[in-house]
C-alpha cells in the first residue's frame, strides 16, 4: 500500500497561514498521501476563497459548525479519515518535503506512533519574537539528536496508527496540553517515537500581545493537565504556588542548557532573544499561578 496517510488539520481563522500548510502538503515527496482533511471552525468569510481553491485540488474541508478547540477538530478529522496512518499538523505550520516519507518508513519498521521536530520557517529565522517562542514552547523538539522515545510529542507534528489512535481514545477535550495527555495515553500502549529528521516549520505569532496571551494560556493549562493526570499532592491546594519558585528555576535551567547545548551558534541566538524569552516566561508564570487558583479541575 502506498497511499496510506490521512493528514488532518484543525483550523480557526487561519487564512494568513494555511496556504503555506496546504501548499507544503500537496507538494510532498513520495506517493503516501491518501487525503487531506481540514476541520474548520472559522467565524469569518476570509477562508471561503481558500476552501474553493484547495477543494479543487482534492482537499476535504469539514465545517465544524461552531468554534471548537483544536483537540476536538483533530478528533473530528480522525473519525472521517480512511488512511491507515493519521498525520496531524497545524494550520500555522508546513512540512519539509520528505516529511511523510520518513513517517511511513518508520511506521513500516513497527513504530506505530511518533512525530518529528519543529523549526522556524526561513522568513522568521531572524525574528526575535519567533525565536523566543520556539525556545519557550518547543526547545526539546528541535532537529537535534537521534531518534528516541518521548513521553509526548507536540500535535503540530504527530502521527499515529488509526486503530491505535481510536484505542487511546483520541485527544482529550482540553484547550491546551492535549498532546501531552495524548502522549501519556499512547505510551501506555506502545512507545512514542521522536524522529528529528521529520521536520515541520512552525509560523509563530508576530504580535507581542498575542504571544503573551498564549504564554499565559500555556502556563495555566500546565497545572490543569497535571491535576487531571497525576494524583500527587504536589499539584493540589496551595502547594504548587509555594513550590513554584524552585520549579521555575529548574525549568529555566533545563531549557537554557538544552538550547545552548543543541547546536553551534544557538547560545548567541539565545542570549540575543533572552529579554523576550524572559518576558514570555514571566507571562507563562502568571498563567501557572492563575491555574493554581482556578479550582481542582
Amino acid at each position: 500500500m502506498t497511499k496510506m496517510v490521512s493528514v488532518i488539520i484543525p483550523s480557526y481563522n487561519s487564512e494568513k497561514t494555511i496556504r503555506h500548510t496546504l501548499d507544503g502538503i500537496l507538494t510532498l515527496q513520495g506517493n503516501h498521501l491518501k487525503e487531506v482533511i481540514v476541520v474548520d471552525s472559522s467565524d469569518n468569510t476570509a477562508m471561503d476563497e481558500i476552501k474553493k481553491h484547495y477543494s479543487a485540488h482534492g482537499v476535504q474541508f469539514i465545517n465544524a459548525g461552531i468554534r471548537v478547540m483544536p483537540a476536538i477538530g483533530r478528533n473530528i478529522g480522525a473519525r472521517h479519515a480512511t488512511g491507515k496512518i493519521l498525520a496531524f499538523i497545524d494550520s500555522d505550520a508546513y512540512p519539509s518535503p520528505e516529511w511523510l516519507q520518513i513517517i511511513v518508513s518508520e511506521y513500516n519498521k513497527g513504530r506505530l506512533a511518533g512525530g518529528g521536530s519543529v523549526e522556524l520557517p526561513d522568513f522568521q529565522r531572524n525574528n526575535g519574537l519567533a525565536i523566543a517562542q520556539l525556545y519557550l514552547q518547543l526547545n526539546e523538539f528541535m532537529n537535534v539528536g537521534k531518534d528516541r522515545v518521548k513521553q509526548f510529542i507536540p500535535s503540530v507534528n504527530l502521527y499515529c496508527d488509526r486503530e491505535l489512535f481510536m484505542q487511546a481514545g483520541g485527544f482529550p477535550q482540553i484547550r491546551a496540553s492535549e498532546d501531552t495527555l495524548f502522549g501519556f495515553a499512547i505510551n501506555r500502549i506502545t512507545p512514542l517515537w521522536f524522529l528529528p529528521e521529520a521536520k515541520v516549520f512552525h509560523i509563530f505569532r508576530e504580535d507581542r500581545s498575542a504571544f503573551l496571551r498564549n504564554q499565559k494560556l500555556l502556563g495555566r493549562y500546565i497545572i490543569i493537565y497535571r491535576r487531571m493526570h497525576f494524583q500527587s499532592l504536589l499539584y493540589r491546594s496551595i502547594i504548587p504556588v509555594v513550590l513554584f519558585p524552585g520549579f521555575l528555576l529548574v525549568k529555566f535551567t533545563r531549557m537554557a542548557f538544552r538550547i545552548c547545548a543543541s547546536r553551534p551558534g544557538e547560545t548567541a541566538r539565545f542570549i540575543k532573544v533572552l529579554p523576550v524569552f524572559l518576558l514570555g516566561l514571566a507571562y507563562w508564570s502568571i498563567g501557572f499561578i492563575q491555574g493554581c487558583f482556578a479550582g481542582e479541575n
